[in-house]
């Protein structure tokens, strides 16, 4: 063969490529999933305290639950009915351990948890408990909106990034789009909690 010929065959080969972050969260966000019987309730007093729960079709009942305190240490989790499937605690405004397990599940279930969690917040019933949370008079409302933002961005973040391990097993890829249904969340919240018309 020659060199041309190779040259040729070796630019028409089609190989495999990893999907980039963005295809993959672009993917989760636009999936169709039906989220039943959403409620959220959300108190800005004495730290943060923010719980989402709702029906997730051929799922089930998934809630999502995170407190922080003023210090910046807290606890988060994910639960789908029973199973605690992803968790995570904080000190000092940083994640310092997690963990995720989604055995058990069978990966259109696992997507589609995962689908849930990054689009469950843009819900009505989100928007208007994050309108309506209490906050203490003294209190920054901004500041206590940046902690909620912050533990639902990571309650997205580790579920997301755990779930493209899964599917698409590269540690650079999954983390990029860990951080940004991070970024992506937490910008939601922010905004809303603070009164913003719009995402």
């Amino acid at each position: 063969m020659s060199l041309i010929a190779t040259m040729f065959a070796l630019a028409t080969t089609t190989t495999p490529t990893t999907p980039s972050a963005d295809d993959f969260l672009t993917r989760l966000e636009t999936m169709p999933v039906v989220l039943e019987d959403v409620s959220a309730a959300v108190d800005l007093n004495n730290g943060v305290d923010l719980e989402v729960n709702f029906n997730l079709s051929n799922v089930g009942s998934v809630t999502i639950a995170a407190q922080e305190d003023d210090d910046g240490s807290g606890h988060g989790l994910v639960l789908v009915g029973a199973a605690v499937v992803a968790e995570f605690d904080l000190a000092g405004d940083t994640v310092v351990w997690e963990t995720v397990d989604l055995t058990g599940f069978r990966p259109e279930q696992v997507e589609a948890v995962a689908a849930s969690i990054l689009q469950v917040w843009r819900e009505d019933e989100v928007a208007e408990a994050l309108a309506a949370a209490p906050t203490e008079p003294t209190e920054d409302r901004s500041l206590k909106c940046t902690a909620a933002a912050g533990i639902a961005g990571a309650t997205a973040g580790i579920l997301i990034g755990a779930t493209c391990g899964i599917f698409i097993k590269n540690p650079v890829t999954c983390g990029k789009a860990g951080g940004s249904a991070y970024g992506a969340v937490s910008h939601y919240i922010s905004n809303k909690c603070n009164g913003a018309q719009n995402g």
